[in-house]
């Protein structure tokens, strides 16, 4: 799976985060304050909702989300569902995330209200679900070796998430963010399944 057409949205999104993330290491204090989502400061500071999807806590983070996810990924959904779609799967998948972590973050403390998150992988994953209900069986070859269904690899992808990253990063990871962009996406590329073409012509037959 290789991408094959060129995206102005997709390179798009790869520099804002991208220059987001040099301004980040410029000043990490002040956008870490006002533009990282923080469930608790969420009513004060609406905006973070969006603006924490082009923030990333480290050359990997960026790298994995960039790369393997809106450029790999999305690319491929792009050619499916078109530049249009694509762009309202990834904004309103990461968009959904956000609002799923702040739900659960105030309704239940899963995590802390004053754990701050940061990351576009709530949209990432929603690219990764809208592509499991549009192309379920597709075969990825892991580490270009492994032959693995999508669906497959999203599960194994949410549960590395989960167990791994957080180790690897030296930091907790947003889990219900993550499970929120896979859901949203799940929801939308139901929506953008195309129901199965009807014959043109009705045959009947005589007895």
């Amino acid at each position: 799976m290789f991408p094959t057409i060129r995206s102005r949205v997709i390179e798009y999104i790869i520099l804002a985060n991208a220059l987001m993330f040099i301004v980040q290491l410029a000043y990490d204090r002040a956008t870490s304050e006002y533009l990282a989502l923080t469930p608790a400061y969420v009513l004060q500071m609406p905006w973070t909702l969006l603006t924490s999807m082009f923030m990333h806590a480290g050359f990997e983070h960026i790298l994995m989300n960039m790369f393997f996810g809106v450029f790999m990924f999305g690319s491929y959904l792009q050619q499916i569902v078109g530049e249009r779609e694509f762009t309202k799967v990834y904004f309103l998948g990461g968009l959904s995330a956000s609002l799923f972590y702040v739900a659960l973050s105030l309704g239940f403390g899963l995590p802390n209200p004053l754990a701050s998150a940061v990351g576009a992988s709530g949209a990432v994953f929603a690219i990764i679900g809208a592509l499991i209900m549009l192309r379920p069986n597709m075969t990825l070859y892991v580490y270009f070796l492994f032959p693995m269904p999508l669906w497959v690899f999203g599960l194994l992808y949410m549960l590395y998430s989960i167990v791994a990253i957080p180790t690897q990063m030296g930091g907790g990871t947003a889990v219900t963010a993550h499970v929120g962009g896979l859901l949203a996406g799940l929801i939308m590329g139901k929506l953008l399944q195309k129901p199965p073409e009807q014959p043109k012509y009705t045959y009947v037959r005589y007895y």
